[in-house]
């Protein structure tokens, strides 16, 4: 069966009392366990129960003989996938489920599921069957194949994920030539796998029977003999190919709406930069014959001329928002990049009476450093805009790791925002309830929202009328903590 090894011990399971464990000592509950080198670091109430131990950490000798110890822990090194154990007492067999820690080389993670007992003139459901079952039944496909190119197993989904009638006819399949839309994949497959041991998530075209591609992830291991050479591949592979055709359409469209956007602002400027420049030309040579009146309708005509310029030139950049997220990531010093954004903010709003706080111990992240600088540049360009006429304008910076990735915050004490806003801010050209005191084209936010989730990641608002505001800006990437003297401004 795919991804796993399956063995059984012989020797009971032995507790800190040196005690076999009865039928009657044990619950159908799952308990589960965390094992590292040869201790329990951590689990929870029912495994202990289980294990008969008073707490966290205890040696895996506790429950194993050492024979029994050492042929578990021997697996575990030979395999990056899950182990089926089965762990017997005279007529009670324990099934346990252990899995590697791809990040921790030495951890696994153990999952003790209900007992499988046998009563006189019932015959146990063994575990087998029940693997059996799942791999006749899973929607993806599961296959063993051979170093050489030949599958030695694949269940039906398999067979009819590749578009054939029978596995019979998989089986006599060169994989090289029949299998792989470009043959060269293969050599880089196996190259890779040879490398690591495994793939996850990797991504091939194969060969339909009817020669139409079809796109896959791959997660695989190698199968080695007991000089550790490899004698073949067994995992699954899961269709991509309508996911890719939608990301294709999806490219389409962005596209097109890129290349209409260009276009209609093309035919937009200069007619507006006309206007503009009328408006000027008005006010310079017949300011002096026109009443107040009139020379307020010539600034009016000025003003609403500039603004359409800059939603032009704005509506520019959230076309070009996921092409210019592409690209190479590095390793951002953001408490240095935010300080870089505030001083070239405080020039554009001189004088700048807003004070500034950036916590202490940013992180240093693995991003991408262009969307990096326009979500924070966008963001403390609001809160200033926003929060300049309160009484002490002050905006904070800080951060919070959370497991999912590193959270932003960009918290002012401007006027706030009423909750029934907090969604509609993020559309584009949609504005907050000052639209017309405060300069904007509405499509900043709407920007900013663009470029987070292209990085699959998440923003939000908290506040309240008259209670300043708070963005939040949930990032999945890489920290790396690094001390840095405080500083307030």
């Amino acid at each position: 069966m795919f991804g796993t090894s399956r063995f059984i011990l012989a020797s009971p399971i032995r507790t800190r009392r040196g005690e076999t464990v009865t039928p009657g000592s044990m619950q159908v509950e799952r308990a589960v366990g965390l094992l590292e080198g040869h201790l329990f670091l951590d689990g929870n109430p029912r495994f202990l129960t289980l294990m008969e131990q008073p707490g966290f950490p205890f040696a895996l000798e506790k429950i194993l003989s050492k024979e029994a110890e050492s042929t578990v822990l021997e697996a575990l090194k030979r395999t990056r996938s899950p182990l089926f154990l089965d762990l017997r007492h005279r007529d009670t067999l324990w099934s346990a489920t252990l899995f590697p820690l791809l990040s921790r080389p030495d951890a696994s993670i153990w999952l003790l599921s209900e007992r499988v007992s046998q009563s006189s003139g019932r015959p146990i459901v063994g575990l087998a069957q029940r693997y059996q079952h799942l791999f006749e039944n899973i929607k993806d496909a599961v296959f063993v194949s051979t170093v050489e190119g030949r599958f030695l197993d694949i269940n039906p989904a398999g067979v009819a994920m590749l578009g054939y009638a029978s596995r019979e006819e998989v089986l006599k399949l060169n994989i090289l030539t029949d299998l792989y839309y470009y043959p060269e994949d293969r050599l880089k497959y196996q190259k890779t796998i040879a490398e690591k041991g495994y793939v996850k998530d990797y991504e091939v075209v194969f060969k339909k029977k009817d020669k139409t591609p079809l796109f896959v992830a791959m997660s695989n291991i190698a199968v080695y003999d007991e000089d550790r050479k490899i004698l073949g591949y067994e995992g699954i592979f899961r269709d991509l190919t309508h996911q890719k055709q939608i990301e294709e359409a999806l490219r389409q469209k962005n596209t097109q709406l890129e290349s209409y956007v260009y276009t209609v602002s093309h035919d937009l400027k200069s007619p507006v930069i006309a206007i503009r420049g009328f408006a000027r030309l008005l006010h310079k040579r017949y300011g002096k014959k026109l009443k107040d009146g009139g020379l307020e309708i010539v600034d009016r005509i000025e003003k609403t001329a500039h603004r359409a310029e800059r939603m032009i030139a704005d509506l520019l950049v959230y076309a070009k928002t996921e092409k210019d997220t592409r690209g190479d990531f590095e390793f951002i010093e953001t408490r240095q990049v935010i300080r870089e954004i505030i001083e070239e903010l405080k020039l554009k709003w001189q004088p700048c009476p807003v004070s500034f706080t950036v916590q202490e111990d940013l992180p240093e992240i693995l991003f991408h450093p262009g969307s990096f600088r326009q979500i924070f540049s966008n963001l403390i360009d609001n809160a200033i805009k926003y929060s300049r006429d309160a009484p002490a304008p002050h905006i904070a910076i800080k951060y919070k790791l959370e497991p999912e990735g590193v959270v932003f915050s960009v918290t002012d004490n401007g006027p706030g925002i009423d909750p029934a806003l907090h969604e509609k801010i993020f559309d584009i050209f949609e504005r907050g309830e000052r639209s017309e005191e405060v300069e904007g084209t509405g499509i900043g936010l709407a920007i900013i929202k663009r470029i987070v989730e292209t990085h699959h990641g998440h923003i939000w608002v908290e506040s309240e009328k008259g209670q300043g505001a708070a963005f939040y800006i949930r990032l999945p990437v890489r920290t790396l903590q690094r001390p840095i003297k405080p500083s307030v401004t």
